[in-house]
């Protein structure tokens, strides 16, 4: 009675109409009827026989049988139906075993505008990335939409309706041509979409900050049935995407180039008013070799591969007769171990190294001016045999003082000098730092073997020096220039007849 009861069962199994098989565990099939064979032969694995990339579905539909029957929509691999959204059927057989039948044709869930077929004209079943895609869309803050070709809108969800005051499905049925302006930015776009082009925007509407994303949907005939579009409130954003415009602004508005280069030589960013100093106009480089459009000029490419190699630096080049200052960044990688690009920023420093020039011949000339001055204004004069004399006029200043300290040692060694004078007598006032100035110079020249000799410390100064107690009591002081000559000649020959 068992065995016949079997054969009873087992008969009636194969003669199913629809594709039918027994799973073990998640995957093996142990048994099959007649029409699963026809459609998947002999395959052991009932994910062998799916679609991979409606897999997921089978999986979760199989997690769901202890709760009773669960269907699913799933593309067969092989067989006759392969590539077709199809419906099947998953229960519980057993403890370990369950049931999978093949039902037949997946129908769309839901009627669509006659503009928008073109989105289930293959009969394509929702794959998985659709329904995260739809779980995203809830939590933004965004809007999709569609338009037939006539204008009429046939879609309007999502939370961003709020911000214009609209519910989701609010505008259904009305027509956008109508609705915008004509020569608004959203009439515009709308016509153009539909007129064939993909039309990418941001900007301000009202106090938000948008990104809308337009394409036209096309028949099997190639012709444009609607406008389908996504807009996302990046307000958020706003402030960094505004900060980057209006520097990218500024930037074609400086005497600059900002550039940016790939490895291979590509160049993605050309921008700023500099570009006309090169006869090239903004964004004409974008796409290019730079190694090959600068192949002549051997110290680019040595530039750029160093940049390439990890180095940040700056660098004057020269390009036809202008002078460029390059400061190159290299950007790393994530992981920090190689370079993804360079950016560069070029200034043309023709003009200012001219200048520079200009203005390090007019510091000679300056420099050479002062150097004479001072050798007018502080004479170095031989009045005697080894006796140089330095009539002093004005303030003696550190520049004045170590140039004449400097001619002054030289004189002494070239000349062998025994004695120098500075005479003070056109020095009407004296400072502490000038005093200073003068100790140097006489203990200089005593360190090479001159004695130092002072003359003509007037009454003024030397009240100013008491004042300021100002001590000279170290160095030979003489009333004239003529008695410390008189005394330094006599001292040295004293038997010569007295001046």
């Amino acid at each position: 009675m068992t065995n016949s009861l079997s054969a009873l069962l087992g008969a009636a199994f194969d003669a199913c109409p629809e594709p039918l098989a027994l799973v073990e565990g998640d995957d093996t099939i142990i048994e099959r009827n007649r029409a699963f064979r026809v459609n998947f032969g002999e395959s052991a694995s009932l994910l062998h026989c799916i679609d991979p990339a409606d897999h997921a579905n089978v999986t979760s539909a199989r997690r769901a049988v202890n709760e009773g029957p669960a269907e699913l929509v799933a593309r067969p691999a092989s067989g006759p139906r392969a590539g077709s959204p199809m419906r099947w059927t998953i229960w519980q057989a057993g403890a370990t075993t369950s049931c999978v039948r093949l039902d037949g044709p997946a129908t769309p869930s839901q009627a669509l505008p006659a503009p928008l077929a073109p989105l289930a004209a293959s009969g394509q079943p929702v794959p998985l990335k659709t329904l995260i895609l739809g779980e995203l869309f809830d939590r933004m803050d965004a809007i999709v939409w569609a338009i037939a070709k006539d204008g009429t809108i046939l879609l309007s969800e999502g939370s961003g309706l709020a911000h214009f005051g609209l519910k989701p499905g609010q505008s259904v049925g009305l027509n956008a041509l109508e609705i915008y302006p004509p020569g608004s930015a959203a009439y515009d776009e709308a016509v153009r979409v539909l007129q064939g082009e993909s039309v990418n925007t941001d900007g301000m509407l009202g106090k938000d900050y948008w990104i809308r994303f337009q394409e036209p949907l096309r028949d099997e005939r190639g012709d444009v049935t609607a406008d389908i579009a996504l807009s996302i409130c990046v307000t958020q954003n706003a402030h960094d995407t505004l900060q980057a415009k209006a520097l990218h602004a500024a930037v074609g508005e400086l005497p600059v180039v900002i550039w940016a280069m790939e490895p291979d030589g590509t160049c993605t960013l050309s921008a700023g008013r500099g570009l006309r100093d090169l006869g090239v106009e903004s964004r004409e480089m974008i796409g290019a070799n730079l190694f090959q459009v600068y192949g002549e000029h051997p110290d680019f490419t040595e530039h750029a591969r160093r940049a390439l190699g990890g180095e940040q630096f700056s660098v004057v080049t020269r390009i036809g007769d202008q002078q460029w200052r390059n400061h190159f960044i290299p950007v790393l990688s994530t992981w920090g171990d190689k370079v993804e690009r360079i950016y560069a920023a070029a200034e043309n420093v023709t003009e200012r190294a001219k200048q520079e020039r200009s203005l390090r011949e007019q510091l000679e000339l300056i420099k050479r001016q002062q150097a004479a001055i001072i050798s007018l204004s502080s004479p170095i004069i031989e009045v005697w045999s080894g006796v140089l004399v330095v009539p002093l006029i004005g303030e003696l200043e550190a520049g004045r003082a170590g140039a004449l300290l400097e001619q002054l040692l030289e004189h002494v060694c070239r000349r062998q000098s025994s004695a120098v004078i500075l005479d003070l007598t056109g020095v009407d006032v004296v400072e502490p730092a000038t005093v200073e100035h003068l100790f140097k110079i006489m203990r200089s020249v005593e360190l090479v073997g001159c004695k130092g000799l002072v003359s003509g410390i007037r009454p003024s100064v030397a009240k100013i020096m008491v004042e300021l107690g100002i001590e000279l009591s170290t160095l030979a002081t003489y009333p004239t220039l003529a008695e410390a000559l008189r005394r330094w000649i006599n001292r040295r020959a004293p038997s010569s007849p007295r001046l």
